[in-house]
């Protein structure tokens, strides 16, 4: 079978350029023989295709080639034999090619019709799995989640639930990443992120959705040689002289709100030397006396042999804060569902908010 040549021979026909992309030849496909690698490609002038290959006939023409029948293919295929005989027709026709040598008596492929066979199969596999991958991800089995969280959240529990998580969906791919609350929440606003842990309660919960997640405790971090250093426990209310070292409203609103009510609670305004934004910069400031901290009790496991942490309480009830995962109140991503239902496995009684 000859295929049409309807291009210029003498000028640059369209299918150069696209030839030159895909396979070492330097010429036109219909002026240079190319190996049989690239034979396929090259010997295949798909300007003059006025149709597009579609999966049913590579279906179609994979069942002859491996049945070398037509009737046993036709049987494979549940279809007539004359239908399936005119769209192998209509497929060498589109190629320009003869994929199938046939007589009365057999069926055999050209030596083009084993490469397209290779390809073909590819072709059909790939699709295949691009169905499998859409509707798995489509299930949250597979694709992509962001997670940022606050640090403390690096010490506590999140480790051994990222790694259920990953054992419970192997082929999702997980990006993980520390920050504290206020960029969260903007990450999570502007879709640079799927899901946040962060301190509760927020100043601005507009389009998310919160989590309740854990109730974590409080510890005051005192400087070695400090009058409460000593001590076993320490009541909020025994504090009212003292001067403290606190994070940034704006950064940690959840944080710190909570222990200015505490404070307020007390009866007493805190007396603050310097907000600090990361919490081994406040302790590191706590060894060298510039003031107290309260911290999350996950950061005790830090050591620093200059500071003393003790057990922080309100009327004889450890002080506490509480955590949330916060997700966007619209999102596409069916992973971030699966990744709260594992997280709710790893919760803990936690305190209400508004």
């Amino acid at each position: 079978m000859q295929r049409p040549r309807n291009g210029s021979v003498a000028g640059l026909h369209p299918a150069d350029h696209w030839c030159s992309l895909i396979s070492p030849c330097s010429k036109p496909a219909w002026l240079h023989k190319c190996d049989m690698t690239n034979i396929i490609f090259c010997s295949i002038d798909i300007w003059n295709i006025s149709m597009p290959i579609d999966l049913r006939q590579l279906r179609q023409f994979v069942a002859v080639a491996e049945e070398l029948s037509f009737r046993n293919a036709s049987i494979r295929l549940n279809m007539s034999q004359p239908p399936l005989s005119m769209a192998i027709n209509r497929l060498e026709q589109e190629l320009g090619e003869t994929l199938l040598d046939r007589n009365s008596r057999s069926v055999r492929l050209t030596q083009v019709g084993e490469i397209f066979l290779r390809e073909a199969r590819r072709t059909l596999a790939q699709a295949e799995h691009a169905v499998d991958i859409a509707r798995r991800a489509g299930d949250g089995i597979v694709g992509s989640l962001r997670i940022t969280f606050v640090a403390s959240a690096a010490l506590g529990v999140l480790p051994q639930l990222v790694r259920r998580f990953r054992e419970q969906h192997p082929d999702t791919e997980l990006r993980l990443d520390s920050d504290t609350t206020g960029s969260q929440l903007a990450a999570l606003r502007h879709g640079r992120s799927d899901v946040a842990l962060v301190v509760v309660p927020l100043q601005d919960r507009s389009n998310i959705r919160l989590v309740p997640f854990r109730q974590e405790k409080m510890v005051l971090a005192v400087p070695r040689g400090h009058r409460l250093a000593g001590a076993q426990t320490v009541e909020i209310g025994d504090l009212a002289e003292e001067v403290f070292l606190t994070f940034p409203f704006s950064e940690g609103p959840g944080f710190e709100s909570q222990f200015l009510s505490a404070c307020q609670r007390a009866g007493f305004s805190p007396t603050i030397s310097q907000e600090v934004s990361q919490m081994l910069t406040k302790l590191m400031l706590v060894a060298t006396g510039a003031g107290i901290a309260l911290i999350p009790i996950a950061f005790t496991a830090v050591p620093m042999p200059d500071v003393v942490f003790i057990p922080l309480l309100e009327n004889g009830e450890p002080l506490v804060y509480d955590m949330a995962f916060a997700v966007p109140v619209r999102h596409d991503n069916p992973l971030v569902e699966r990744f709260l239902d594992t997280a709710a496995s790893f919760a803990l009684p936690k305190a209400e908010w508004s």
